[in-house]
């Protein structure tokens, strides 16, 4: 890569290039972070490209990211990025801020027809017939200094943004999509906010319609404890335990040690790191009256005439995929419809425990199917 690009690392520098990048109208966007055993994102550099110049904010040298979190929430500067789920949950982290307005390259290649999850390097391809190296992508950004190799990577990641962000808005606006990626992108970061309370956070989890009353409330606790514990420490939840060790432990209700040990699915690691406070959620679970137990989780695929109301709902969404040339599996996934479903039929799941609607029913999808499949729900059996 020929272009050059400024390292800061100052707050000086940050805010001399800030103050530049908001007199451009659109500015490309990138993170690079570490998340391995944790939580969170840990940030690590931030690429940005003015349509000037290229600069590599380097945020752990630099104390006061202010002018930056004033950049990413300028309104007047959109921000592109390319598939920004984990970008925002970095940004958020590092910054307490999601940048906004926010155009995602990815998202408007799938309504341009380019394809479903095109990466970045693919688009460039594909919209500037140039080829990229990868060869840094496994980098630990944290760790300094970093080298040559690693900050040109990272140049590159930003400099090809804008081209392509100025082919795919132009060809959206002209078949009048070019909205579309923004309500995606919004609806996106309103998930990515919406923090579940920990005591529903047993609603995420897989085969939890197995369980029987006194077996689902252990589940509940043991999930509640789990995420406050990831939250607070900031570890991943399944290095804290695994989702099947909390099932079975859910399941069987050891009452000591050794049956917790006994547990086949359950690693000697996590027995001996938590078992104390596992034995006492147990113990809890047990001793709790049964108004304290939860609803009972009911399995999508059992709800009366589920195939049906999948069938009519995949059918609306497709006849509107294909009136506006978009491809009807990303119109509407798999959980997307069952979203709907659930939404319908049960009083409290996923959905509201998020504080969210389901996406068929908003933005640009809200906009081609919600009212037909509003009337169409009114037909579900609870």
């Amino acid at each position: 890569m020929s272009h050059p690009y400024l390292l800061i690392d100052s707050y000086d520098a940050l805010l001399q290039y800030c103050q530049q990048a908001a007199q451009q109208s659109v500015i490309a966007v990138d993170t690079e972070f570490v998340r391995t055993r944790t939580f969170y994102p840990h940030i690590g550099l931030v690429q940005i490209y003015d349509g000037v110049d290229i600069a590599l904010i380097d945020p752990i040298a630099i104390d006061d990211l202010s002018p930056l979190s004033q950049l990413m929430t300028n309104p007047q500067v959109i921000k592109v990025l390319h598939a920004c789920s984990e970008d925002l949950e970095t940004f958020e982290f590092a910054l307490g801020v999601m940048p906004e307005p926010l155009f995602d390259t990815q998202v408007a290649a799938q309504l341009a027809g380019l394809g479903n999850s095109v990466g970045y390097g693919r688009l460039v391809e594909l919209l500037q017939d140039i080829t990229l190296e990868k060869g840094e992508s496994r980098t630990d950004w944290i760790r300094r200094p970093l080298s040559p190799e690693q900050l040109i990577y990272a140049a590159e990641d930003v400099l090809y943004l804008l081209p392509c962000y100025f082919k795919l808005a132009e060809k959206l606006e002209a078949s009048q999509q070019l909205h579309w990626v923004y309500d995606e992108v919004n609806q996106l970061i309103r998930r990515k906010r919406a923090n579940i309370d920990p005591k529903h956070a047993y609603l995420l989890l897989k085969n939890t319609w197995k369980l029987s009353p006194l077996n689902l409330y252990a589940m509940q606790l043991l999930a509640q404890w789990r995420l406050t514990f990831a939250r607070e420490h900031d570890i991943t939840q399944n290095f804290i335990l695994r989702e099947q060790s909390m099932f079975d432990i859910a399941s069987c209700l050891p009452g000591h040690k050794g049956a917790l040990f006994a547990l086949d699915v359950v690693t000697p690691q996590e027995a001996r790191r938590h078992c104390d406070t596992i034995l006492g959620i147990i113990k809890t679970a047990r001793q709790a009256p049964e108004s304290d137990y939860p609803d009972a989780v009911q399995r999508i695929t059992d709800v009366p005439l589920y195939k049906k109301h999948v069938a009519a709902i995949k059918a609306i969404c497709s006849e509107a995929a294909q009136s506006v040339g978009v491809d009807s599996t990303y119109f509407a996934s798999k959980r997307q419809i069952n979203q709907v479903v659930s939404w319908f039929v049960f009083a409290f799941d996923d959905t509201r425990a998020l504080g969210m609607e389901p996406d068929l029913l908003v933005g640009w999808r809200g906009e081609l199917v919600g009212a037909k499949i509003t009337a169409l729900a009114q037909h579900f059996t609870r």
